[in-house]
């Protein structure tokens, strides 16, 4: 793994496979579909599964361990699943057409695809000449955002699903993340022009524009990363690179117009970050005691510390849930709020990771699948 990949992981611009996060791997087959069921059942963790060489599929498993494909893929490069409250999956790939994939990342097209219920084959809903990725459908389930990840100039867009076509809400150098606000009617946008960094909200298509002012980080040099939207839309939620590459996480009040840092100033926040139901706590992963060295005689670098998991309240009173060595990463609650998923391995830079449950308190932990790409993130239904 990569110094950036572990500063700067799972902002969607590296998850995008375009070169930083997502490792180089080799490999060449083809794809079929299995037959469809929901997997927004209750207890069903979605999430990305290596095979042989670059293939990653679509997979889910169940509290119990049972598990099976969402898509069979034996050629592609299936990343980022999102589901809609309908159980319509929404997921990012390279199934366009080619008969390989690129080894050089930046000539890799990735687009958006949709599958709906009782369908056998996705449909293709982005069409670009450069590569569209991070899907997430509106909280309605009735329209999908993407970022148009185009050279030096990526757009927003959003496809209103009984029409479309894809209207772009805002443009920037880079979008490193996006959160749609939980009415639907706008989204919270971490844009990074040269020397520029901000949070801004934009309007949905059809909207109007939501009078917000857009946030900048307070420390000179530094770069917002990644942004969540309290569920009642009282509050958001950001990650903030600093000079001193500690990564921390922020929250800022829309009535009061304050903001307020949430993690220890020493840790290291990565995206994502997930509101309770009733939005009055935060689960989030931070790597704990983190450095790097290059090690002369073994020629690769060496990390040191261990990723865990927090739960923080509003005032930023956090708890640490997991405890040793390794990776404990993407954590999200459970649908009704009493456990947690999470991917582990035992060293940082693993490049196979487990999905894993347990209890609030750190208890009950329960190994349900392994072989889960690094690029992997959770979503419990």
């Amino acid at each position: 793994m990569s110094t950036e990949s572990l500063r700067f992981q799972y902002s969607p611009w590296f998850q995008c496979a375009l070169g930083v996060l997502i490792l180089v791997l080799i490999g060449l087959t083809g794809c079929q579909t299995t037959s469809h069921s929901s997997a927004t059942a209750a207890g069903q963790l979605t999430f990305v599964q290596k095979k042989m060489g670059p293939v990653t599929q679509l997979q889910r498993v169940s509290p119990t361990g049972e598990s099976g494909p969402v898509l069979v893929s034996e050629r592609w490069r299936d990343l980022q699943p999102h589901w809609s409250p309908q159980g319509t999956l929404v997921f990012m790939s390279n199934r366009h057409g080619r008969d390989q994939i690129h080894l050089d990342k930046d000539r890799e097209r990735l687009q958006i695809f949709l599958l709906e219920p009782g369908n056998a084959e996705p449909e293709l809903i982005s069409d670009t000449d450069d590569s569209a990725v991070s899907p997430r459908f509106s909280p309605s389930g009735e329209a999908v955002a993407y970022i148009h990840a185009r050279p030096g100039n990526a757009a927003l867009e959003v496809v209103e699903l009984n029409a479309r076509g894809a209207t772009p809400v805002t443009q920037a150098r880079d979008i490193l993340d996006y959160a749609w606000a939980p009415d639907g009617r706008a989204l919270a946008v971490v844009v990074f022009d040269p020397g520029r960094s901000r949070l801004e909200f934009v309007a949905a298509p059809g909207e109007r524009d939501p009078e917000l002012p857009y946030l900048q980080p307070e420390e000179r040099g530094s770069v917002i990363t990644g942004v969540s939207w309290s569920p009642d839309g009282s509050a958001v939620a950001y990650i903030v690179n600093s000079p001193d590459r500690a990564r921390r996480l922020y929250l800022y009040d829309r009535k009061t117009g304050q903001r307020r840092r949430l993690s220890n100033p020493e840790h290291h926040v990565q995206n994502p970050v997930q509101w309770s139901a009733d939005g009055d706590a935060l689960l989030y992963a931070a790597l704990v005691d983190f450095d790097f060295h290059y090690d002369e005689t073994q020629r690769e670098q060496v990390y040191e510390g261990s990723m865990q998991i927090f739960l923080s309240d509003r005032s930023g009173n956090a708890r640490q849930l997991t405890q040793g060595e390794g990776r404990h990463g993407a954590p999200v609650f459970s649908p009704d709020g009493r456990r947690i998923g999470f991917l582990f391995a035992e060293t940082l830079d693993a490049r196979t990771l487990s999905v894993r449950t347990m209890d609030l308190e750190g208890r009950e932990v329960r190994e349900l699948h392994q072989r889960v790409a690094p690029e992997s993130l959770l979503q419990w239904n």
